[in-house]
């Protein structure tokens, strides 16, 4: 029998589930002040009371879990389908990217002596990795993407525009997951940064070029 959940949909079920799992489990250990900001060198410099952790760790990801679903029905173009493959992969890294902050505040108020840099830079690295696999085949929409005028005007420069921005943010992605595994914190969260601001510079661009090449290639001025 055909099971009824994919793979992806199974995945952001234990994202939804997991921060109040956790948060319930280290409950009685848990300090008064649960930190939920870091900066750029992965030091904690903003704190959260225990008590409201409950929100960000079960409302918030089921919240957004559900606005997820009604979004395509937002989509005038009709083109976003939330039983496709490649919705749910971008609703998991969406989900998974809350819960997994979510998981690395408590993680971060148990084990203050260690440096939570490292772990957040891997769990953006797969975030941007996930949303990269995503964009490569992500039909037109006026929600999700690389929503450049000249992408949104012409199907094959929006297609052409994704399959470039896709690959550029898996390898940005991946390339911050390793750096965050096995270099201080400040040189992977500058790296990511850089590589998520150079992509979108390069793919504007891109799609630019594209569009002035096919106006050419039709006698248009």
């Amino acid at each position: 029998m055909k099971s009824k959940f994919s793979l992806w949909q199974l995945l952001t079920l234990a994202a939804i589930l997991l921060p109040g799992l956790y948060l319930a489990y280290t409950w009685p250990v848990l300090p008064s002040q649960i930190p939920t900001h870091f900066g750029a060198d992965g030091q904690a410099n903003g704190f959260t009371a225990k008590q409201s952790m409950w929100l960000p760790c079960v409302a918030l990801p089921l919240g957004l879990y559900l606005l997820l679903l009604l979004l395509p029905r937002l989509d005038p173009k009709r083109r976003l389908d939330t039983g496709s493959r490649n919705f749910q992969k971008l609703t998991l890294a969406l989900v998974g990217l809350m819960a997994g902050l979510d998981m690395l505040s408590l993680y971060a108020a148990l084990h203050p002596q260690k440096h939570p840099g490292q772990l957040l830079n891997v769990v953006l690295g797969l975030f941007f990795a996930l949303i990269g696999n995503y964009l490569t085949t992500v039909p037109p929409n006026y929600f999700v993407g690389i929503r450049t005028p000249w992408a949104l005007e012409f199907p094959d420069n929006w297609a052409r525009t994704h399959r470039l921005a896709g690959r550029l943010f898996v390898v940005v992605g991946m390339l911050s997951v390793v750096l965050g595994l096995v270099w201080p914190g400040e040189v992977a969260t500058t790296a990511l940064l850089v590589g998520v601001l150079g992509t979108v510079v390069v793919v504007y661009f891109y799609s630019y070029r594209l569009y002035r090449q096919d106006r050419k290639l039709t006698g248009i001025a």
